[in-house]
């Protein structure tokens, strides 16, 4: 569907909100805390990137849709498209909203943890709690104040406990989660390396795979990462990947068969058997055994110039 771009707003300098509406003014679907759209952006003259954004606010039937969007210095165009090109009053194609980040509790401790722009599904959640009259904690990890958004909106929340994490540095985990209680859950969305900790000391302090529900920025290259060379065992295709696309979407691209789902390393329907080099993990949803066998080729990359895989 088309949307218009009703209004625009900066948070701070790097993170700007943009609110959609139908172009007739007519109601436009429900939608339930967690959920996202999905974007196509004309980047460039017949050049589209599609884009996922988890929705702001409270759920359910609305007259128009909030996202917010963080301005990647390692854009590929998508963020920094809608930084500088979007404009108010501009038609835009949007698909959805899609429930992939579901809010799931029971009749205990709610837990929500937000690393950085990762605050956006966990507002959206924050309200739905407050709104059912349900007590949470949410943490609210950024690396300077001046990151930190949407505070008066989280601020105004009265069953809320707001915690702010300001910093380099992380905080403990092990007080943050706690040792884990019957019906206990805990939801959380940031960088990868914070939603790996997390699970690493949750695990430690008893809490279930079940209780844990995460949604991570999906694939994102490193300043270490070099091109790498993927070969495909059983169909004999050999793949050159660049830095900054996905194994999986070079491996699309060449036709080859391959499973997927999430495309952000939370399912695990990509994983792969890697039968030679070695792999980088970037993934939230493999086992130490599944990792010690192969990578989910969505997120994953290799600190070898090349890997084999058993595809």
């Amino acid at each position: 569907m088309k949307l218009i771009v009703h209004q625009l707003q900066r948070h701070g300098t790097d993170v700007l909100e943009i609110r959609l509406r139908h172009p007739q003014g007519q109601a436009l679907p429900p939608w339930s805390a967690g959920a996202h759209l999905r974007l196509q952006l004309p980047v460039s003259d017949g050049q589209w990137l599609e884009r996922h954004y988890s929705l702001l606010g409270a759920e359910g039937a609305a007259e128009e849709y909030r996202i917010a969007v963080l301005l990647d210095p390692a854009s590929r165009g998508g963020s920094r498209w809608i930084h500088e090109q979007l404009a108010a009053g501009q038609a835009i194609d949007v698909d959805g909203p899609f429930d992939s980040f579901p809010l799931q509790t029971e009749q205990g401790r709610t837990v929500l943890v937000a690393g950085g722009i990762g605050i956006t599904p966990m507002h959206a959640m924050a309200h739905a709690l407050n709104a059912a009259g349900q007590p949470f904690e949410l943490h609210y990890l950024a690396r300077s104040e001046d990151r930190l958004v949407l505070l008066d909106e989280l601020r105004a929340l009265s069953h809320a406990q707001l915690h702010l994490h300001v910093g380099a540095n992380p905080p403990a985990l092990e007080a943050l989660l706690g040792t884990f209680s019957a019906g206990a859950s805990l939801h959380a969305c940031g960088p990868v390396p914070l939603l790996n900790a997390l699970r690493e000391r949750a695990a430690d302090l008893g809490w279930p795979g079940a209780a844990l529900h995460f949604e991570s920025f999906g694939a994102r290259s490193q300043p270490g990462d070099r091109p790498i060379r993927v070969h495909l065992a059983q169909s004999g295709i050999a793949v050159e990947v660049q830095p900054g696309t996905s194994i999986l979407d070079a491996l699309i691209a060449a036709d080859a068969f391959v499973a997927y789902d999430c495309k952000r390393g939370e399912c695990g329907q990509c994983h792969s058997r890697v039968l030679e080099g070695s792999p980088l993990h970037r993934d939230v949803c493999l086992s130490p055994a599944q990792r010690a066998e192969g990578l989910c080729t969505c997120v994953g990359w290799a600190s070898t110039e090349s890997l084999t895989l058993d595809l």
